[in-house]
């Protein structure tokens, strides 16, 4: 018996529609009833936003988020799409598996020689490196920074090294409700001459992308308050 694909679908990263996605990949998407999701909320959302034809009863969910255990046995999940049936797995927002959880259930299917299929869509991540205007062909992801106060300013003082000696650009992200500390702890500790962008609510109607020397900000002139947010630093 033949094994069904294993598709990667991104999601919106605010507002959209299916008018955002081609008549090819919504076709693909259309052909999956069964997702491994990090929340079934969201999934059934972006379902009923893509107006997928199949009700909403019809679906078949498996969360895949931080709460998971990091060694759960993930067959399950797989098991009809092992016996030829397709398997989607859905992101909260942006592209699957950057910034993600799922990287887990692509590994799975690469070890049970089902095919993977990636499905383009938004990041905000490569987004707010393309508008930047930093260095894009040499860039390193740290996704969250540390919570602890101790190990977050020192983390910020390595990535601004790594920076220096590499001449790489910093991406990093934090949780919406702690953007404003971060921000703040950024401008303290940051050299004055880094070079500092916050990308805030990228595709949003109040999208705010801003790039400046760490000397020249205001933290005032973006409200990065409770906001998707990705921050940046290069030279």
């Amino acid at each position: 018996m033949s094994k069904g694909n294993f598709y990667l679908i991104p999601n919106f990263l605010g507002s959209g529609n299916k008018n955002d996605i081609s008549v090819n990949q919504l076709n693909q998407i259309y052909s999956i009833k069964e997702f491994i999701v990090e929340s079934e909320k969201s999934a059934r959302a972006f379902l009923k936003t893509i107006e997928h034809p199949l009700s909403q009863n019809d679906f078949i969910f498996h969360l895949l988020n931080e709460h998971s255990k990091d060694k759960e046995d993930l067959t399950p999940f797989f098991k009809n799409c092992l016996q030829g049936e397709m398997l989607g797995l859905l992101s909260d927002a942006g592209i699957p598996c950057v910034a993600d959880p799922g990287n887990r259930a692509v590994f799975f299917a690469h070890k049970n020689k089902i095919k993977v299929i990636p499905l383009s869509g938004p990041s905000s991540i490569y987004m707010a490196l393309m508008a930047s205007g930093f260095n894009g062909q040499n860039f390193t992801f740290h996704g969250y920074l540390p919570v602890e106060q101790p190990l977050r300013i020192k983390k910020i003082k390595a990535i601004e090294q790594l920076l220096l000696s590499t001449g790489q650009t910093q991406i990093f992200m934090e949780t919406p409700y702690r953007n404003e500390k971060l921000l703040e702890q950024l401008l303290t500790i940051l050299k004055p001459q880094t070079k500092l962008c916050v990308a805030v609510n990228i595709t949003n109607e109040y999208e705010q992308i801003a790039t400046k020397e760490v000397a020249n900000w205001n933290i005032k002139e973006v409200k990065v308050n409770k906001e998707p947010c990705i921050f940046l630093i290069g030279n």
